[in-house]
This record gives C-alpha cells, sequence and structure tokens, in this order.
C-alpha cells in the first residue's frame, strides 16, 4: 500500500536516466513543466466532468479525497 520507496542506488541510476531523458529533450527544444502527481479529487472532476474513468480515486489518512491522474 502507499507509494513505492527507492533503494539509493536505483534511486541514483533513475535519477542519472531521467537526466539523460531531459536533456536530450531539451536539446530538440522541449520546454519543461512540473505537474503534481496527485490532486484533490475535486480539482480532476473539474477538468475531466463526471467520467471517472479518467482518474484512479484514493483517500489519504486523514479522509481527504485525492486523485490520480489517467496519464500518471
Amino acid at each position: 500500500q502507499g507509494t513505492r520507496d527507492h533503494a539509493p542506488a536505483q534511486a541514483a541510476l533513475r535519477d542519472r536516466l531521467l537526466s539523460a531523458v531531459v536533456s536530450c529533450f531539451k536539446r530538440h527544444g522541449a520546454a519543461a513543466i512540473d505537474t503534481p502527481v496527485l490532486e484533490l479529487r475535486e480539482t480532476l472532476m473539474g477538468k475531466y466532468g463526471e467520467d471517472t474513468k479518467l482518474i484512479y480515486e484514493l483517500q489519504d489518512q486523514g479522509g481527504e479525497l485525492l486523485a490520480l491522474r489517467y496519464d500518471l
């Protein structure tokens, strides 16, 4: 349950791979954006309407309704 933890060696490899991808994208003119992984459910419902197939819903330990966008 919850989100995945990465061991130090895995995190270092992941960072190197991501850095290589980002630098390649930037060389070709791409601009970086940073979007949240989790958003409030009501925020996503406003973006996607009632089509709940586009979001993965979950609830945090405090009872807050959160959601993960379909593309993540």
